[in-house]
């Protein structure tokens, strides 16, 4: 089974503010982020440097916008390309590959003007771009792209209640987080008389599974469910297992997992 190193939205904010007086240092006046991930570690930048932030495709465009949601000295917005030192941000970078594409779209006067970074990057693609601020290799999975991995769903286990649907806020399912790819196991602890119903839901918002288990009460029977299916991933909510720590360490020591909270550069790897 494989092991991932994870990252959530909290440790890529802590690793930015970590770094700040790096990027302050190189002066940057506008802040542009690659669509759609880029733009996370983009905006937490330019907030917290106090710059514009913008989108490749409105610097590639040229498209001012309107001074809304940051507070700057200039009296007036000014077009993307007339900025001096622009930072191109994207998460993590592999192989450079995405950076590149974007330069090839870019007029040779923006390009000159461009550093990028990536927050993550393998020790091939840190070489591959100007700055980044930890090396990450492979594989590796992050907080706000966990559903979008075909490889990492495929071998997954994924809680229906809380994590994909609730009924919480007005009685009926509404969605929650869409896998964007079939999942191995979806389980539910609702009885079995109610699989029709979640089946049809199911269907309804286009997720795709292998198994649906139904009446999962318990940590014990995911223990159980993760050893017999080999699962190398459970997406858990805090409200199921994580009330008795010690049966969430356990059923993450059987399925060769990560915890929520992992921030180590180690392989996550524990005692059976």
């Amino acid at each position: 089974m494989p092991k991932y190193f994870y990252r959530t939205i909290n440790d890529l904010n802590d690793l930015i503010k970590e770094n700040l007086a790096r990027l302050q240092s190189y002066n940057f006046d506008l802040i542009v982020g690659l669509p759609r991930r880029g733009m996370i570690p983009a905006t937490l930048i330019g907030l917290f440097l106090n710059k514009p932030v913008v989108s490749f495709n409105e610097l590639n465009a040229n498209l001012a916008s309107e001074k809304i949601g940051y507070r700057l000295q200039e009296e007036s917005a000014k077009f993307p390309k007339s900025y001096s030192n622009i930072l191109l941000v994207d998460d993590s970078t592999d192989e450079g590959t995405v950076f590149e594409q974007a330069f090839s779209k870019l007029d040779e006067a923006t390009a000159k003007k461009v550093t990028t970074l990536s927050v993550y990057a393998t020790e091939k693609g840190g070489d591959r771009v100007d700055l980044h601020l930890e090396t990450l290799e492979e594989p590796k999975l992050y907080e706000w792209n966990i559903l979008h991995k075909k490889a990492a769903l495929a071998d997954a286990a994924m809680r229906f209640e809380g994590i994909i649907a609730t009924n919480a806020i007005t009685g009926a399912w509404i969605p929650v987080t869409l896998p964007s790819y079939p999942v191995k196991i979806i389980y539910s602890g609702l009885r079995e008389r109610h699989r029709e119903q979640l089946e049809s839901f199911l269907r309804q918002h286009g997720v795709q599974f292998e198994q649906l288990k139904m009446e999962v009460v318990s940590s014990r029977q995911l223990k159980q469910i993760v050893a017999e299916e080999k699962v190398a991933l459970v997406y858990e909510n805090d409200m199921f297992i994580t009330r008795d720590l010690v049966d969430t360490i356990a059923v993450y020591n059987i399925s060769g997992n990560f915890l929520v909270n992992a921030n180590t550069n180690e392989e996550l790897d524990y005692d059976d």
